[in-house]
């Protein structure tokens, strides 16, 4: 079969050239709604990936202000131990000397008398001790010497000074003037 065509070569031209119009519209707009599409897709991933670092932004700041909060407890805690410990250790120092003073005079035989008593506190909860005395007879201050050095754990460095003879009246009992040194450890609390 054959084909004839009747119109005039202008209008067949005038044709082909809106056709490929046409086809050039249609690839614009397809390239067009293709980068637009890829475009809103782009956009809504970084929409979410926005949303996502806002809220982990959240949940650091959170975590940030427990974090903060956790070491302003651990500041009071170790300043409240700090206290704790001074307290402690007040109350232990002040509570050395009665405690000494209790266990010191289980150990003073009843023949000796003490006229001076001087107590230095040392660090570590001890105190050095010097106690100058009387004694109506020299056993009695052997047996203070021993009576405290048979307690290691509390008295140490147990030092007695020259002993000195006196006697006040003729056929009066003759008295013993001596100092004794030593150390005394104080017990850990509790004991």
């Amino acid at each position: 079969m054959i084909k004839i065509n009747l119109l005039p070569k202008e209008i067949q031209e005038k044709g082909k050239g809106l056709e490929w119009l046409i086809l050039f519209g249609v690839l614009i707009v397809i390239f067009i709604a293709g980068g637009l599409s890829s475009y809103l897709i782009q956009l809504h991933g970084y929409n979410k990936r926005l949303a996502v670092k806002t809220k982990w932004a959240a949940q650091l700041a959170e975590i940030k202000a427990k974090v903060a909060q956790v070491e302003q407890l651990d500041s009071q805690i170790r300043v409240l131990n700090g206290r704790k410990q001074t307290v402690v250790s007040l109350l232990h120092g002040r509570l050395i000397t009665p405690r000494f003073m209790e266990i010191f005079y289980d150990f003073v035989p009843k023949d000796v008398w003490l006229t001076d008593l001087n107590i230095e506190e040392r660090g570590g909860g001890g105190l050095k001790i010097t106690a100058v005395s009387n004694s109506l007879t020299i056993d009695a201050i052997a047996d203070w010497m021993q009576a405290l050095e048979s307690k290691p754990d509390r008295f140490s460095g147990v030092d007695l000074s020259s002993i000195d003879s006196a006697q006040s009246a003729p056929g009066q009992p003759a008295t013993y003037s001596f100092t004794m040194t030593f150390n005394y450890a104080s017990p850990p609390p509790g004991a």
